[in-house]
């Protein structure tokens, strides 16, 4: 390995799962293989969150099979957020030092994890996928979907500060020192705003990179992702509590 690909940082790659045994081979074939790509050490943990189909025989097979997978298992479901923080718990004890989050649906591109690498060599220490920012996209996503984010992200954007254009964006990285002192409590989704408060909060350099967000296929489940209001605003609290600190 060269000086170069040394240099990046070593990352665990987490993956929630919840009942995606049509497309759960797929995906983490996708992934495991950008993390081969990854110029240093990478590894993927799948965190299965108490899946009532086959989707945990599915990633027990792929973890016996592929050297850079492994499997933390929920035995219920505990939502999105409490899987993240299981698999960042993984990572620590592998002594990694970054975290990367990203779908098993391959609605995010899985080679964007080598800019993460890039990114991270570089020293920022929270990284985050952008719809929003030029060479950024999510045109293949239904337009009611793609209506209620950006204007979602207008308003958390305005209220977060720091420049951030997507706000809500799941796909992102963090290092894993600075991700395991939060006392993360969320467990569903918010759990995307409830960590980038903290990491405002904390002074952390917030760096994005354009990345495009696709739809998930026929063959897949619908998104588990509700526009209600109660997810609108549980966003909305963590939006609010940055602004609240921001001078002036």
């Amino acid at each position: 390995m060269s000086a170069a690909a040394a240099s990046w940082p070593s990352l665990g790659v987490v993956v929630p799962v919840y009942n995606e045994e049509d497309s759960i081979d797929r995906g983490l074939r996708a992934i495991v293989d950008a993390a081969r790509r990854y110029q240093g050490e990478a590894f993927v943990i799948a965190v299965d969150d108490g899946s009532a189909d086959g989707s945990l025989e599915i990633v027990e097979r792929l973890a016996a099979e592929l050297d850079l997978l492994g499997i933390v298992r929920h035995s219920a479901n505990r939502g999105y957020g409490a899987a993240l923080r299981t698999g960042a718990a993984r990572a620590l004890e592998l002594e990694l030092s970054y975290v990367a989050f990203i779908d098993s649906d391959l609605t995010n591109p899985p080679e964007d994890l080598l800019t993460i690498g890039r990114l991270a060599a570089e020293g920022h220490a929270y990284i985050k996928a952008s719809r929003f920012t030029e060479g950024g996209s999510m045109a293949a996503v239904p337009l009611r979907r793609r209506a209620v984010s950006r204007a979602g992200n207008l308003v958390g954007g305005a209220l977060f500060g720091a420049g951030i254009r997507d706000v809500t964006n799941g796909f992102r990285a963090v290092r894993l020192s600075d991700y395991v002192r939060w006392p993360l409590r969320e467990a569903g989704f918010a759990a995307i705003v409830e960590e980038l408060e903290w990491a405002l909060r904390d002074g952390l350099d917030v760096v994005e990179f354009p990345s495009v967000l696709t739809a998930r296929g026929d063959e897949q489940r619908g998104s588990a992702f509700p526009y209600s209001a109660g997810v609108i605003s549980s966003y909305l609290r963590y939006a609010l509590r940055a602004r609240w600190r921001r001078p002036g």
